[in-house]
């Protein structure tokens, strides 16, 4: 039955998300009808993948030569770390950054290629995948199988039948025939390598962006302070304005006030010249009655 599970179960893991339920209903209906309950009851038992799981195990499929070089720099890195060397390690965790940031994003390439666009939070579990495998041989191990149905954690792995599709002797079996096959075995990553000659040119386009933007950011400032600078002489003018506003707003109510003053003085003089004017009539007239 191994070798028949192995079978099926890559072929289901090898489906998009969404196609993994019926598919799975239909291998275990195929395994009744040929009489093999134990394929079907383990069959079954196989668990729909998340997309992290998913895209990890079609990163496998797709691009195995990259996963290699993940186990293969994870390997390196743990003897550095055995043997305490100091220069070393610290090359080792530069590329280690760089080739995870790579396959990342060749994982997210690939994805989308599917159909599928990985989530933040998905991104984030495929990178603690890669970080998983290289730190741990055991991880490193159920990454390579391509039939992870969960995600890894980067602090560790405590049971291989936490993320497998399929019992971990399955994979064991598989591994040590092809070991005995005569494949190629992991190679270390290399700084020629092409993911990290493409994560250099990444971290060097990256630097002239920041390189853009900071010189933008420079002449944005610099307009900025001369803008700034206008405002607050507008201001300053604003607010003279404003004062000799009031002060002449203040005068003119002190001008109304003397206005109404005359005002009261001309009628009263207006009063008192009407008055002389009366007399005057009247003298005249007493004169002319003297003078008949």
């Amino acid at each position: 039955m191994t070798d028949a599970l192995r079978e099926r179960a890559e072929e289901l893991y090898g489906l998009l998300p969404e196609e993994f339920m019926a598919a799975r209903t239909a291998a275990v209906a195929a395994a009744r009808d040929s009489g093999d309950r134990a394929l079907a009851k383990a069959l079954q038992a196989l668990r729909r993948p998340t997309v992290a799981a998913w895209s990890v195990n079609l990163l496998v499929r797709e691009r195995r030569e990259l996963v290699d070089q993940v186990v293969g720099l994870g390997e390196s890195l743990r003897q550095a770390q055995a043997m305490l060397r100091g220069d070393a390690l610290r090359d080792l965790t530069r590329q280690r950054r760089q080739l995870v940031a790579a396959v990342t994003q060749e994982v997210r390439s690939l994805a989308t290629a599917e159909g599928q666009k990985l989530s933040d939070a998905a991104v984030r579990q495929v990178e603690e995948t890669l970080q998983a495998a290289m730190a741990d041989a055991r991880a490193a191990e159920a990454v390579r199988s391509g039939l992870l149905a969960q995600s890894l954690a980067s602090t560790g792995l405590e049971s291989l039948a936490e993320v497998l599709a399929v019992p971990p002797d399955v994979i064991e079996d598989a591994a040590d025939a092809e070991t005995e096959s005569g494949k190629p075995s992991l190679t270390v990553i290399r700084d020629e390598t092409r993911a990290v000659r493409e994560a250099d040119e990444r971290v060097e386009a990256a630097g002239a962006a920041v390189r853009a933007a900071s010189k933008a950011h420079a002449q944005a400032t610099k307009k900025r302070k001369k803008v700034q600078a206008k405002v607050l002489q507008l201001e300053a003018r604003v607010e003279e304005l404003r004062t000799q506003l009031a002060d002449a707003e203040l005068e003119a109510e002190t001008a109304v006030e003397r206005l109404s003053d005359l005002d009261g003085t001309v009628e009263e003089v207006t009063s008192e010249l009407e008055d002389a004017q009366a007399e005057v009539e009247e003298a005249v007239r007493a004169r002319e009655a003297l003078e008949s």
